[in-house]
């Protein structure tokens, strides 16, 4: 069978292969387990093992190691394309799609028009150290970002060399005051979105959606391939900024 059919039986019958990851069925328990018709089930069982899928054994019926790698990776597919609409808002191929499986996107709606920023202080708050890069600093965040850092947050952050300029010239104290909780690096590679990780008890990711100074909405992940998205995404703009305060002027200097 070619990937084209593949995919297909997997649209098609991955009733059935959910069911037998859990538990080996016999033919006739699955009749019991799924709701199409027995002839249905059958056709799709009998698809199934033809195409390498599923084997039958003494104990009843199970996937094989194909059948358990093709159900994982339409999984995958399947969850990929909940948050697929995402993607449309990311410049070319900047977010790799493993970051969104199993994400949970917070945006605002009628009843909670700030349900999305809350999500984003909620962060903030179980967290003990952040990392993250950041396109803008939006005026009216900056009380609240220094009252997490008064309470023990710390961050390392990487901010365009522009945006890093306005700071200054607008917050002209705040630099020295966040110094001992905050580590500012600035480059001018240009930054397309927000990109968070948390670490602490729970570490999360979190890709921030924007126009222009404000969030419109948040992607969060908990899982380990986004996570490590996340991290290595900020490491490679790290690599290529600046440290405030350093005396170097290489890119990634250290004071």
């Amino acid at each position: 069978m070619d990937g084209d059919g593949l995919v297909e039986l997997l649209q098609l019958r991955h009733d059935v292969l959910d069911e037998l990851a859990d538990e080996q069925y016999s033919r006739h328990e699955l009749i019991d387990v799924l709701p199409d018709s027995k002839s249905t089930i059958y056709k799709g069982l009998s698809q199934l093992q033809e195409s390498g899928l599923v084997e039958r054994t003494e104990d009843g019926l199970k996937l094989t190691l194909l059948g358990v790698v093709a159900l994982a990776r339409y999984r995958t597919l399947a969850d990929t394309a909940d948050t697929g609409d995402l993607l449309a808002e990311f410049p070319g191929s900047s977010v790799d799609p493993k970051a969104l499986v199993g994400a949970d996107v917070v945006r605002p709606d009628e009843s909670d028009v700030e349900r999305h920023l809350e999500a984003f202080w909620e962060l903030l708050d179980d967290a003990d150290h952040i990392t993250g890069i950041t396109p803008v600093v939006s005026p009216g965040y900056i009380d609240r970002f220094r009252s997490f850092l008064d309470g023990g947050l710390t961050a390392d952050l990487v901010l365009p060399e522009e945006v890093l300029k306005s700071f200054q010239s607008t917050h002209p104290n705040e630099l020295s005051t966040l110094s001992d909780r905050v580590v500012l690096s600035k480059t001018t590679t240009e930054i397309p979105f927000g990109i968070l990780v948390t670490e602490g008890s729970y570490p999360r990711m979190a890709i921030e959606l924007r126009d222009g100074p404000l969030i419109t909405g948040l992607v969060v992940n908990d899982t380990p391939d986004a996570i490590e998205w996340a991290r290595e995404t900020i490491d490679r703009f790290r690599a290529n900024a600046t440290q405030v305060g350093s005396s170097s002027t290489e890119p990634g200097g250290n004071s």
